[in-house]
């Protein structure tokens, strides 16, 4: 009976003993409460952009864009010395209805101009997945810390961007009205919200203006000299280069391409242009090179990126004359006779 009663106790006390560290256990795996921390503007502004004359090129495709006209906005949070947190910003557009067939163009003022709105990482910043842009009117981003002592803490530097897009055909109007952008920061797991305000304002001021050039001389002869069969040994060989100039007088802010087209074979889409059917010449045509690269031949169209269209103008225009450099040459393509050689090429602008 005493043995039983002393092993009760023994029980007892180890049931006691199990319960604490139980207890213990419990509490050692209970979470670290999170610490509030706060977040503040330091710089921080409604922008309307003033986006002065824009220039689209005459044939400049729909999506085309303009430069990007950035609002920078800085900020700074305090650490949490336990965890880790994420800092959250949201972005709206409003009004939110977007260009048909854009998922993140939205109309402005200006019929056939929307605009896109970007957000980046700035100086010393790497939040996630940026750049972004802001579709059907929302989009949120996570900026993430870890822990650390309330001060310093981190500061954060991001870029909002609005881009003009063509949508169609450009209207007259001065740009006035598009879309205003928010932003909201919180801080996971903790209930507050900061809504800072509109990072654009809604409103903007300059215009969209059609750039193109004039040719100066539409018709170009380019007199060639006689060829020697002797400098023609072979199919491929070439002889008397000869060059000639375009003359264009161009708008500011315009890329300006070109296509070749035979006159004469409209569908070739070889480097070397066919003789007129009433040259006596035969094994020989032409070859033309634009800066010394070879002309491909392709449709007599200023549609954008057509086959074998070639910028002359690798950078905008600044206004004002344009002179394009090109040479002619013979080229050997089978047995020679000899004779007259002429050929006719016609060209045709495209304005970017």
């Amino acid at each position: 009976m005493k043995l039983t009663d002393a092993c009760a106790g023994v029980a007892r006390r180890f049931m006691r003993l199990a319960r604490l560290v139980a207890l213990m256990c419990l509490l050692l795996a209970a979470p670290a409460a999170h610490a509030q921390i706060n977040c503040n503007q330091s710089v921080f502004s409604n922008y309307s952009p003033a986006v002065g004359t824009n220039v689209f090129g005459r044939d400049a495709p729909v999506g085309s864009t303009t430069q990007t006209y950035t609002n920078s906005i800085r900020f700074h949070c305090q650490q949490d010395p336990c965890c880790d947190r994420d800092i959250f910003l949201t972005f709206k557009a409003a009004p939110n209805t977007e260009v048909p067939g854009y998922p993140d163009v939205y109309p402005t003022n200006v019929a056939g101009v929307g605009v896109r709105f970007t957000i980046s990482n700035g100086p010393g910043t790497s939040c996630r997945q940026l750049p972004l842009t802001i579709p059907d009117g929302y989009n949120k981003i996570t900026c993430h810390q870890p822990p650390g002592a309330h001060e310093p803490g981190m500061d954060y530097n991001i870029d909002v961007g609005a881009q003009f897009v063509k949508t169609g055909p450009i209207g007259a109007a001065d740009l006035l009205t598009m879309p205003s952008v928010s932003m909201t920061l919180n801080v996971n797991d903790d209930p507050r919200n900061w809504a800072w305000g509109n990072v654009f304002s809604g409103s903007a001021s300059g215009g969209f203006t059609i750039g193109a050039c004039s040719v100066n001389r539409p018709a170009v002869q380019v007199t060639m000299p006689a060829a020697w069969i002797k400098d023609l040994s072979e199919i491929g060989a070439t002889t008397g280069a000869t060059p000639f100039v375009l003359s264009l007088y161009c708008d500011a802010g315009v890329r300006v391409a070109m296509t070749l087209t035979d006159a004469v074979d409209p569908a070739n889409r070889t480097s070397t242009l066919t003789l007129t059917p009433d040259s006596t010449a035969r094994g020989v045509g032409y070859q033309i090179s634009h800066d010394d690269v070879l002309v491909y031949y392709g449709p007599a169209s200023a549609q954008a990126y057509v086959a074998n269209q070639f910028f002359v103008s690798t950078t905008l225009t600044t206004g004002g004359p344009l002179l394009l450099p090109f040479s002619a040459r013979y080229v050997r393509t089978g047995r020679i006779d000899g004779g007259s050689a002429d050929a006719l090429a016609t060209f045709t602008m495209s304005y970017q």
